[in-house]
């Protein structure tokens, strides 16, 4: 049986895909995006920019607002945090032993 392979594409934080499709390609300001999510503008200015996380209501926000699934950003930022903490526990974590269920 073939060994699965380790993703070789860097996943991008979902803020970085939101920025693109809500700042550069619909050309709202992330003043104007953070009025219509009701939210202040140096959140948002950190989601977008990749230096916080999506949250559930902040989802379900984008959701509302603009449309899309709640639960697809939420897939892509388990998808991005996994990623992001799997490298770091492969290299600073202690070695564990895997443990064999007996029959």
């Amino acid at each position: 049986m073939k060994k699965i392979t380790e993703r070789k594409l860097k996943r991008v934080h979902p803020g970085i895909i939101l920025k693109g499709e809500l700042v550069e390609y619909s050309g709202l300001t992330i003043t104007e995006v953070a009025d219509l999510l009701k939210m202040t503008r140096s959140n948002v200015s950190n989601l977008l920019n990749g230096k916080i996380s999506l949250s559930t209501n902040v989802a379900l926000r984008i959701e509302q607002v603009f449309g899309g699934s709640a639960e697809h950003l939420m897939k892509m930022q388990t998808a991005y945090d996994l990623d992001k903490e799997r490298v770091l526990f492969n290299n600073n974590s202690v070695k564990l032993k895997k443990y064999n269920f007996k029959s």
